[in-house]
């Protein structure tokens, strides 16, 4: 829906809501309706087609319904922490929101991005940030979020690619000062940005183990793969943090090369369970959420 239409929605079942643009390809609904409903909760589960331009004027509608709470994706994660009226440390940490709890009217932003992805790691690879050197390209939201679990996870490792090499950089200096001390302490050999050039990435692939995709690139139809055969090593481990179609080329790309390769499904299940936990104070029906998101995505390729 858009915006437009946000009050015309009952006050109950409790809405909540998905936020991005685009937004008609998200599974949340599914996967968060099929845990409502598994646990008998009233609460009704909405995509909102809304950008960084709207975001803010969305909110003020969201707050008058009001919604129990939100996810956000691209391209709002990073408009939203500054939307909150509070932030939990893992919003602090992350400089981003995805998940939104109302609480009485207080909007309280919090991030299981960095979670979900690690999760998701863990299952699509039987490895962990802590035992994995990282290309991490993309430096938004997604790219913050796990960017920060990595290091707080103890990664060797993390070298950040962007397109707009600016946003890398920053993003590298914020985590520099972030840990500067103590024993999660980095150096430039270990946390270290890039430019988005073949040459550069190419020699960044040859010390890492494992490509991160936190970009949004894969979601334009017309746009080339993130990264091509050409560049990949045989053996190397890719996590595309997108799914369905807008991961296909990247996926094409990654096993031509001989490369193992894995898509966003595992941490959109893992980053919703926990924000489900944070909404409802319960423990989230995993298996549910999973059938009903491998289901959803098996019929959205049929």
């Amino acid at each position: 829906m858009k915006p437009d239409a946000i009050f015309s929605l009952p006050a109950q079942p409790a809405p909540y809501a998905v936020l991005g643009s685009p937004i008609n390809h998200s599974l949340s609904p599914v996967m968060q309706q099929a845990a409502f409903d598994h646990l008998g909760i009233e609460a009704r589960y909405y995509r909102i087609d809304v950008d960084e331009e709207g975001l803010e004027r969305a909110v003020g509608r969201m707050r008058q319904v009001p919604f129990g709470g939100w996810n956000c994706t691209i391209p709002n994660k990073v408009k939203m922490y500054g939307l909150c009226d509070r932030r939990a440390e893992s919003a602090e940490q992350f400089q981003a929101v995805n998940t939104v709890v109302n609480e009485q009217g207080a909007l309280v932003g919090h991030n299981t991005d960095g979670v979900g992805w690690s999760r998701a790691l863990h299952e699509a690879f039987g490895r962990g940030p802590d035992q994995l050197r990282i290309l991490l390209l993309g430096a938004g939201g997604a790219g913050r979020a796990i960017a920060t679990q990595a290091l707080l996870e103890k990664c060797p490792l993390l070298v950040i690619a962007n397109r707009k090499s600016g946003r890398a950089l920053e993003l590298v200096n914020r985590l520099q000062g972030q840990f500067s001390t103590g024993p999660l302490a980095r150096i430039a050999q270990n946390l270290r940005s890039i430019s988005w050039r073949d040459e550069d990435l190419a020699e960044a692939l040859k010390e890492t183990d494992v490509v991160v995709n936190a970009t949004s690139a894969g979601l334009d139809p017309q746009a080339p793969p993130v990264l091509p055969a050409r560049l990949l090593p045989a053996g190397m481990l890719v996590f595309d943090t997108v799914y369905g179609a807008g991961c296909v080329k990247f996926r094409q790309e990654a096993e031509a090369a001989g490369a193992t390769w894995s898509d966003g499904l595992g941490m959109l299940l893992h980053q919703g369970a926990a924000a489900f936990s944070l909404w409802t104070g319960r423990e989230a029906p995993l298996k549910i959420m999973r059938e009903a998101l491998q289901s959803a995505f098996s019929a959205s390729r049929a």
